[in-house]
């Protein structure tokens, strides 16, 4: 596995749902015994665009439309959901999250017109990439390195398969550090993992990401690489700490560090006199690997 620094920040881009904990996030619940065996799936409850906004109205104090950390905003959003909605009992819970309504209350939420929007959410409105999301205690077969986490969450998002969609959409962040070109397939997933001071996105099948401008070159070779696992921690003033890996060819990838700023402006290197920045890069360095059950 080697390293990036100059396409560093272009692993920052979002998903449909545009972590690190920020101060006054719900902490998620300790993962109870798993049963042997996968249950069966069950229906997906419909989350409410009232509860959609209820879960928004707990961010951090940080840009709410920055492509940069919009990540974290839909992270943040999908815990609080979680944490509000019915506990499975013996099994799991699935929801369902209506893109247009998201994309509505996170409008409302943020206070700005559609114009002002990331590109990111405005293509997912776009392209109407509905999620479905599932939890219970028996979606985490087994921790083989690191700590244990808090909560498993799997997210499916996707349009309909219908005569006549794309099969996946590519669209253009001219305002990202750097600019970025983001390629989605109709279906995308991933694991969101809640530690007590780290969010984790694994296993992620579906995006991948290009740098524009003078650093397209570095991956004129490989063409868009494919993201893999996004893991981030925030300080205690909204900072944001960003480890990325891309798949460039089989059996290699790459990783990068990226710093956040609240208002959304990236650096590739944590800033002089920030000590607590730095520990929170070190952590996320760790050694982590989770083994995981089939989603339904």
């Amino acid at each position: 596995m080697g390293s990036v620094r100059l396409g560093e920040l272009a692993l920052l881009v979002p998903l449909f749902l545009q972590p690190g904990l920020a101060p006054g996030l719900a902490p998620g619940l300790p993962l109870p015994a798993a049963p042997p065996t996968a249950p069966a799936c069950t229906a997906a409850d419909r989350v409410s665009r009232e509860d959609m906004l209820r879960a928004m109205a707990r961010h951090g104090a940080y840009n709410l439309t920055a492509t940069t950390t919009s990540m974290r905003f839909g992270a943040e959003a999908l815990l609080a959901l979680v944490a509000s909605h019915r506990r499975p009992v013996g099994g799991r819970v699935r929801l369902f999250v209506d893109q247009t309504d998201w994309f509505s209350a996170h409008r409302e939420t943020a206070g700005v017109s559609y114009d002002a929007m990331s590109a990111a959410a405005k293509a997912g409105f776009e392209h109407h990439q509905d999620a479905v999301v599932e939890y219970g205690p028996d979606l985490l077969e087994k921790v083989e390195k690191g700590p244990t986490p808090l909560q498993v969450l799997d997210v499916t998002i996707s349009w309909p398969d219908s005569a006549g969609a794309p099969s996946s959409f590519t669209y253009r962040d001219t305002l990202s550090v750097p600019r970025v070109e983001v390629h989605d397939s109709r279906v995308i997933q991933f694991k969101l993992v809640q530690y007590e001071d780290m969010l984790l996105f694994d296993e992620i099948r579906g995006i991948s990401v290009k740098p524009m401008g003078f650093l397209s070159a570095i991956f004129a070779l490989v063409g868009r690489p494919d993201l893999k696992q996004t893991r981030v921690a925030v300080s205690a003033d909204q900072w944001e700490v960003v480890r990325g890996q891309v798949k460039v060819f089989p059996g290699i990838s790459k990783t990068g560090t990226a710093v956040i700023e609240p208002g959304g402006l990236g650096h590739e290197d944590v800033p002089a006199g920030r000590a607590d920045l730095d520990s929170l890069r070190r952590r996320l360095e760790r050694p982590v690997k989770l083994r995981y059950r089939e989603s339904c």
